[in-house]
């Protein structure tokens, strides 16, 4: 698989919210379930201020934003950033989706844990369509 065939995972950076924590927790999933060569995981502080190689990475890939509020910061500061967004998951409508919620921000618990395993194990699936696989 060539260098240009990858897809980079963008997630929320909510550090202080429940959500925030689910977000990181799926990314780590993500990138641990997906083939090492089919994805990279792009961080929104690197991001934010142009360093690299997260600002090349999210002008060279298709990205799969993960937002968990409202806000969505994640896809924002990527469209902003120029990424190309062929995919999204938004972390209330799987809360939704799967009847799982987190605890806290500390800590996200068994359901929390959960929840992040179902989000990352779609997204994978995400990816592969993306990756035409």
């Amino acid at each position: 698989m060539s260098e240009e065939e990858k897809v980079a995972i963008v997630a929320c950076a909510g550090i202080d919210k429940a959500l925030g924590s689910v977000t990181r927790a799926c990314a780590f999933k993500i990138m641990e379930k997906s083939e090492p060569e089919d994805s990279v995981l792009v961080s929104i502080p690197p991001l934010v201020i142009d360093a690299t190689p997260h600002s090349e990475w999210i002008k060279k890939y298709p990205a799969i934003t993960i937002d968990g509020c409202a806000e969505r910061c994640a896809t924002k500061i990527a469209v902003k950033k120029g990424g190309r967004i062929r995919g999204r998951v938004f972390i209330p409508q799987s809360i939704q989706k799967h009847g799982l919620k987190p605890k806290s921000s500390a800590e996200i618990g068994p359901e929390g844990e959960k929840l992040a395993e179902k989000i990352a194990e779609e997204t994978v699936l995400l990816i592969n369509k993306i990756l035409g696989k």
